[in-house]
């Protein structure tokens, strides 16, 4: 499977019946679909494939293993909320031939995340996870090009983001888990240097407007620790010390990045015809 291509229901089970109900996000009002709103839910769910996989490590690792729970079972009911929202905005021929693989992947991704984490569990997601990643990838780009403005591509850049800001993440508890070590290695760092390189042209951008700019700014700040904490070391006993921090700041990075994101969405509303 091509780890590069992102480049390019109910959860049942013992464990998971344990968790609070409040942990899911209460229902909100349903919003008409335009080009740049759906463009952003299915930037989402890229994000929340790799979240998913993210707070299933950290439950397993006992890393904040409260918060990992509600984290897992917030981003189960908001990637399904999304995925019943999408199917029913479906603008041309190549949105409508994704949404069905994506929702075939779901199903076989959310099943291995039933019962309580495990090291098996976790290599099992290592491949699900990225194959649900680069469909949802796919329906993100299939609704970015279906204006091709430029705009609506830096949208589907900045909503990257935040998959990134999670999958940097996740490899980091795929390292301190000690499972596939090397690929998780070189798969963060190739990450980093996709985030900082897009964190740039954010910065930059003609097309974004000077709020956006601001807020990619932002987004730098919460980045700058959050890169120093990932990167420290390479020794697992140091990087298991950090790994609450990892946490934590992949949260932040993620909310930094959730701004740009809004705002982009907003701008991309209010343009002139």
């Amino acid at each position: 499977m091509d780890r590069f291509q992102f480049c390019a229901g109910l959860l049942g089970g013992v464990a998971l019946a344990a968790l609070p109900a409040t942990a899911f996000p209460q229902a909100a009002p349903a919003q008409r679909l335009d080009i740049a709103r759906a463009t952003d839910m299915a930037g989402r769910l890229r994000m929340l494939s790799q979240r998913c996989t993210k707070a299933y490590l950290q439950w397993g690792q006992s890393i904040a293993s409260e918060k990992a729970r509600t984290l897992l079972r917030e981003s189960i009911a908001l990637y399904e909320a999304h995925l019943a929202a999408l199917k029913g905005f479906q603008p041309h021929p190549a949105v409508q031939a994704s949404l069905p693989q994506l929702h075939t992947l779901w199903s076989q991704f959310k099943a291995l995340l039933i019962g309580e984490p495990n090291r098996t569990g976790a290599a099992s997601l290592y491949d699900a996870n990225e194959s649900l990643q680069s469909a949802a990838h796919y329906l993100t780009v299939s609704y970015a090009n279906t204006t091709g403005s430029a705009l609506e591509h830096l949208l589907g850049l900045a909503g990257r983001q935040r998959m990134l800001s999670q999958r940097m993440a996740k490899f980091f508890f795929y390292r301190t888990w000690e499972l596939f070590e090397a690929p998780a290695d070189m798969e963060l760092h190739l990450s980093r240097a996709h985030f900082t390189a897009v964190l740039t042209q954010l910065e930059t951008s003609l097309h974004a407007n000077p709020a956006v700019q601001a807020a990619a700014t932002r987004m730098r700040r919460a980045w700058e620790p959050h890169q120093q904490a990932l990167f420290a070391s390479k020794d697992i006993t140091v990087m298991r010390a950090n790994a609450e921090q990892v946490a934590e700041g992949s949260e932040r990075v993620l909310a930094a990045a959730e701004e740009v994101v809004a705002l982009l969405v907003a701008q991309a509303q209010t343009k002139p015809a």
